[in-house]
């Protein structure tokens, strides 16, 4: 039995043993965390926020925490990771590529729903079908029914 190593970052407590064994014993196989003080891969990296919507599907990427006692009814924190600072112009694109490193699907485009479906069985085969004359509407009718493929149903 070796002696105990803490983390300083998440406080998780390990023999020395079981760090032996690992690819790189200077990490944190918990949080990933450097276990050797004072060594820092990215010094000059910031904290960044990303927030959720509650009423929405949309997030909020933040330099700066959101008082979520004041704002809970509003947002709720997805993650807490580091990143690079904004960029000159004011962008942060940098800290969004490291985002997508734990939340994969943050900031991609919402999946766009078919424009057209059947009310009734939801199917997105939809044929535009022209209308039929008739002596009580007239000869000439330039109106089209939407007829769904599967169920055959108008709409």
């Amino acid at each position: 039995m070796g002696r105990t190593i803490i983390c300083l970052k998440c406080k998780s407590t390990f023999d020395e043993s079981v760090l032996e064994n690992r690819e790189n014993p200077n990490i944190c196989p918990v949080c990933g965390a450097s276990l050797v003080d004072g060594e820092e891969e990215h010094s000059d990296w910031i904290m960044w926020y990303y927030y959720g919507f509650k009423n929405s599907m949309s997030g909020s990427l933040r330099d700066k925490p959101i008082d979520l006692k004041t704002f809970g009814d509003t947002y709720y924190l997805i993650k807490e990771f580091k990143a690079p600072p904004k960029g000159k112009d004011g962008n942060c694109d940098a800290a969004k590529a490291e985002l997508r490193k734990y939340v994969p699907d943050a900031f991609a485009a919402p999946k766009s729903a078919p424009k057209v479906q059947c009310p009734y069985c939801f199917s997105t085969q939809v044929q535009m079908v022209p209308k039929k004359f008739s002596l009580l509407t007239g000869f000439a009718t330039n109106g089209y029914n939407r007829v769904c493929v599967r169920c055959q149903r108008k709409f």
